[in-house]
């Protein structure tokens, strides 16, 4: 293989079933009159891949619209110059000038019949106040705000506007399957890796959640290669599996410890 198929190659976006609800989804938001959209995924769900496709796919669809993506901040002012700095206004200048520019930049593209999305990821409630008053005051101008579930109700409130309800789901299993075969397809491997009840296992303690199957089947990988095995078996799975969730737990010694084993 050309590199490490699942953490090795950031530019690689794998649209499984979820990822293509999600932006057709998106698509319809961006066409309609909704002014706010709250995104919705666990950690580790894939988002920020999501995310940085959707700004290189240069618009959605027929809709003319000027994709913005900066991530969240709990400082008001860090907010106010992220979005400046997408309209490359000088972030050293007032605080107020900068909020006047981002609003003659917005007006001009509404002129020109240019929406623009100000995709927040991680958006925080200083994100959301900016954002909604920006959404309040100019026609074409729309939010996107990621949120995990727990937090989604604290940015409603803060919002104190209507938003559409938009859910990044976890793989099913047939979406893993196809992510691991396609992940190693476009790495340059030929031969099958991962049997069948090895992923029908990373599946199973993955949850479906992309990012905790790419760690898990990595190591399955390395595992594998320094045991000599031409074939990754379910109990490779829950090795390394065990090692992951020691390591989440905080416990990196017995990570190090375990990897260096593999090949005993």
């Amino acid at each position: 293989m050309k590199y490490p198929p699942f953490l090795g190659n950031p530019d690689f976006f794998f649209s499984g079933q979820p990822q293509r609800e999600t932006l057709a989804a998106l698509q319809y938001f961006a066409a309609s009159s909704w002014k706010l959209a709250f995104l919705t995924a666990v950690s580790q769900s894939g988002v920020t891949h999501l995310l940085d496709h959707l700004v290189s796919m240069r618009g959605l669809g027929d809709c003319p619209i000027d994709v913005i993506l900066t991530q969240g901040s709990s400082d008001h002012s860090s907010s106010i110059h992220q979005l400046g700095a997408a309209y490359s206004v000088d972030g050293d200048i007032d605080i107020e000038v900068v909020r006047h520019k981002i609003d003659a930049a917005i007006r001009q593209s509404d002129r020109e019949g240019i929406r623009t999305l100000w995709l927040i990821e991680k958006c925080t409630v200083s994100n959301m106040s900016i954002a909604s008053d920006l959404a309040r005051k100019h026609r074409n101008f729309s939010v996107v705000a990621t949120t995990q579930p727990d937090e989604r109700t604290a940015l409603q409130l803060s919002a104190g506007m209507c938003g559409m309800q938009i859910q990044l789901n976890q793989f099913c299993l047939q979406d893993t399957a196809d992510y691991v075969e396609t992940a190693l397809r476009h790495a340059g491997g030929e031969q099958r890796i991962f049997s069948e009840p090895s992923t029908a296992r990373l599946h199973e303690l993955s949850v479906g959640v992309i990012g905790d199957a790419a760690v898990i089947a990595e190591s399955a990988l390395t595992a594998a290669a320094c045991r000599s095995l031409p074939m990754i078996t379910p109990d490779i799975i829950d090795l390394v599996y065990e090692i992951h969730r020691q390591w989440r737990s905080g416990r990196h010694g017995y990570h190090r410890e375990s990897l260096a084993s593999m090949s005993a």
